[in-house]
């Protein structure tokens, strides 16, 4: 979101306290539940500078989601000009920022899965959107470097990629707790050499399961 006129320039410290503010709130309640007084009270700033820095309780969660995910939105930007850069670079690079922000798939899945809020929604829904249209970008780009193994279709490559990054981050607490895998912030570093390793190496080996276009032979 642009500044208004006559806003001061760059980011002052009540601008990145609502933002932060932002973060605590949104990330652990639903969209409708945050008041812009509780966000206020939060950043222990007037409510007025809410209006002030980003129009609207709106403006300040579009804020707070975009500024979040920037740098892996860089991340894959820069892999698009580099050829050299590598699918596990991005991967490390989204998971530097979801140790600082674990919470944040689950808003973004939430908030997808809860068309209530149409402000909630609309927000997410064009992120997620410009997201997916980097990560088209990118898996196609990789493709034509011959970067792919030439057996996959690049498009369902896409949706692996993104299942490894995001899906542990989403799923339930049951399901963790049965694998014996609960997710916590000593975890990360584990499950990007574990994602690292399943895009390089495979899953199995030895095995003589062969599919056609009809499926499973």
């Amino acid at each position: 979101m642009a500044d208004k006129p006559g806003r001061p320039k760059g980011v002052t410290q009540t601008r990145a306290a609502l933002i932060d503010a932002a973060k605590e709130c949104f990330l652990h309640n639903s969209y409708e539940r945050v008041s812009i007084r509780e966000l206020a009270r939060r950043a222990s700033v007037d409510a007025a500078m809410i209006r002030y820095y980003f129009d609207s309780k709106a403006g300040l969660f579009e804020t707070m989601v975009r500024e979040t995910v920037a740098p892996v939105a860089s991340a894959f930007k820069q892999n698009l000009h580099k050829q050299s850069e590598s699918p596990e670079e991005l991967m490390v690079a989204y998971y530097q920022i979801m140790e600082k922000t674990p919470a944040l798939p689950r808003l973004l899945f939430q908030a997808l899965n809860q068309q209530s809020s149409s402000e909630a929604f609309k927000i997410v829904s064009d992120v997620i959107g410009e997201m997916l249209g980097y990560a088209d970008d990118w898996i196609n780009a990789l493709a034509e470097q011959q970067k792919l193994n030439p057996n996959l279709d690049p498009q369902w490559v896409r949706l692996s990629f993104i299942s490894l990054m995001v899906f542990p981050l989403i799923a339930p607490k049951v399901i963790l707790e049965e694998l014996n895998l609960p997710l916590s912030q000593s975890m990360f570093d584990t499950l990007l050499t574990h994602n690292i390793k399943v895009m390089s190496q495979g899953l199995f080996q030895g095995t003589s399961v062969q599919c056609s276009d009809s499926g499973v032979q």
